[in-house]
């Protein structure tokens, strides 16, 4: 669908730990990989791009293998400037 296209999900997992908060727990809980391939199956019928971490560079062709589009770069956010360089590597690349 077209909303589809424009939906935008940041994986909160490096590897399969979350960042922060329980994500990891909870997809374990539910049977769902946690990794940002079992995030990226779970969301997608919402969804059709996805944000991983460069650690997790290696799962971007899985990803892409469900009929979604997957970028890699740095997505931990320390301070305003890496918030900034995620929000418009975002917008270059997803075009939403």
């Amino acid at each position: 669908s077209k909303i589809k296209k424009r939906v935008v999900a940041v994986s909160p997992l490096i590897g399969e730990n979350s960042i922060s908060g329980p994500a990891a727990k909870y997809m374990q809980a539910a049977g769902i990989e946690s990794n940002a391939y079992g995030l990226a199956k779970m969301y997608s019928d919402v969804c059709s791009n996805v944000i991983v971490d460069t650690k997790d560079k290696s799962l971007v062709s899985k990803i892409q293998d469900l009929d979604m589009k997957a970028y890699d770069t740095k997505i931990t956010m320390k301070n305003k400037l890496a918030e900034d360089a995620l929000a418009n590597f975002i917008l270059k690349q997803v075009h939403v």
